[in-house]
């Protein structure tokens, strides 16, 4: 009751006294968005504030509905009319939210009316400005077209190194060298419009030899530019090997490895350095990186002793894991040739060249075991090879050879006969026909002489 009886009083003192002389001044602030697509909501705030606590205002927005639907309101009502007062000794600032739809393109503007204000201390007057807000709405395609096209970096550098060549906004490609113990570079880019996005920025990892990074800087239109640096983590001391006529250099960092299963880590002494490997104990391969000279890492058979490398394949399927080795062992009834498992081309046998089964000489990593494996390319699986199965396989393939050809001769057979007996009915049935044929004459003859005699 007490609230309500002094901001009646505070009101009819603003009546009564509009000219009091205000000792205090302030400002009613309209803030939102300056441009929105049409169908869009848009969030409007009006702030009244003063220089000295105020015990009590009023005002209202005004607004047009030909462009605006009022949506939501912290004002009194839940409309645009607002009034309010403050327990002593006063506030300096009040907020209020507008939420409004908006109806159609064009351009329009909101203002507050009928504001006042009251210090709280003496109820005096406060001296009060407001500004007016102008709205454009605009339709999605305006608002597209509206977008930037600049995808430009107005800077680019790798922290504490050089660019080479230097930057340029139109150059798109550079490189540098890092020192060997390097783990990791910072890249900083600055795009020329605030509006674009950069991406593949900051802090990256990167390993010995060649290592590629893309900037890529996306305008506010959609529009990519990639920016690429290309950076080479030097190796002061390579160690430089070949492996069937290519060139390679060993790998010496552990996190540059590829990795691989059925392997533990190991290391070897190689030219003095300690290479990070991998062994099996199983088979006792040894297995070390080596990147060749497009920077591509893949594993190769270490031979400790003689130091010498090899190409290292597996053919894992159904669980089992075969490392195919060299044999000059023969298998009867099965011929020797290059045969593509999984990708990957070794030497094996096969019965004969459209069979579902071919052999192949190994090592299973998993167990140790060396021998012949049995491949079904049908059923995509592995078994161990024995001599009682293949001999069984080959009698099967050779009772459905007999068989097949067996049913292919009765097949033949039986249209040769076919033939014959469709060739030999026809023949019948014309020699029928000239019988037919010679008779009626004769019939004809007889029945013309016994009409003559009648007569």
């Amino acid at each position: 009751m007490k609230k309500i009886k002094r901001l009646l009083m505070v009101l009819l003192v603003g009546i009564l006294f509009p000219s009091v002389v205000s000792a205090a001044s302030g400002s009613i602030n309209i803030a939102s968005s300056s441009t929105i697509v049409v169908g869009n909501k848009v969030t409007v705030t009006v702030t009244i504030s003063s220089g000295t606590k105020m015990g009590s205002w009023q005002m209202s927005l005004n607004y047009d509905k030909k462009y605006l639907q009022l949506t939501s309101s912290t004002a009194r009502d839940g409309g645009t009319f607002m009034i309010d007062y403050a327990e002593d000794p006063g506030v300096l600032k009040k907020t209020y939210t507008f939420t409004f739809k908006t109806l159609k393109s064009g351009s329009t503007s909101l203002s507050v009316d009928g504001y006042r204000a009251y210090v709280s201390s003496d109820l005096s007057a406060v001296s009060l400005s407001a500004n007016t807000k102008q709205i454009r709405i605009i339709t999605q395609a305006e608002l597209e077209a509206s977008y930037s096209k600049n995808n430009n970096l107005s800077a680019l550098e790798v922290e504490g190194f050089t660019l080479t060549p230097e930057f340029n906004k139109d150059t798109l490609e550079y490189s540098i060298v890092v020192p060997e113990d390097t783990k990791e570079i910072n890249i900083k880019a600055t795009p020329q419009d605030k509006t674009a996005q950069v991406t593949g920025a900051g802090v990256q990892a990167v390993a010995q030899g060649a290592n590629k990074f893309s900037i890529v800087v996306k305008a506010q239109n959609g529009a990519e530019k990639t920016y690429t640096i290309n950076v080479e983590v030097k190796d002061e001391n390579p160690i430089n090997v070949e492996v069937e006529g290519k060139k390679y250099t060993v790998v010496k960092l552990k996190e540059n490895l590829p990795e691989v299963s059925l392997y533990g880590e190991y290391t070897v002494k190689i030219n003095e350095f300690d290479i990070p490997a991998y062994k099996n104990e199983y088979t006792n391969l040894v297995l070390v990186g080596l990147k060749d000279e497009e920077g591509n890492i893949g594993l190769f058979i270490y031979d400790e002793k003689n130091n010498k490398y090899s190409s290292y394949h597996e053919i894992g399927v159904n669980k089992i894991t075969i490392y195919p080795l060299e044999t000059s062992e023969e298998i009867k009834g099965y011929t020797k040739d290059v045969i593509e498992i999984n990708g990957v081309k070794v030497n094996g046998y096969y019965y004969t060249k459209d069979s579902n089964y071919v052999i192949i000489y190994g090592v299973n990593v998993e167990t140790g075991d060396k021998g012949f494996y049995m491949y079904d390319k049908k059923m995509q699986s592995l078994i161990n090879y024995n001599d009682e199965y293949a001999v069984d396989l080959n009698k099967k393939i050779e009772l459905y050879t007999y068989i097949i050809f067996g049913f292919s001769g009765v097949f033949v057979l039986m249209i040769i006969i076919l033939i014959a007996l469709v060739s030999k009915k026809g023949k019948k049935k014309n020699k029928n026909k000239n019988i037919v044929t010679n008779e009626i004459p004769k019939e004809k003859e007889k029945l013309d002489k016994n009409t003559i005699i009648e007569k």
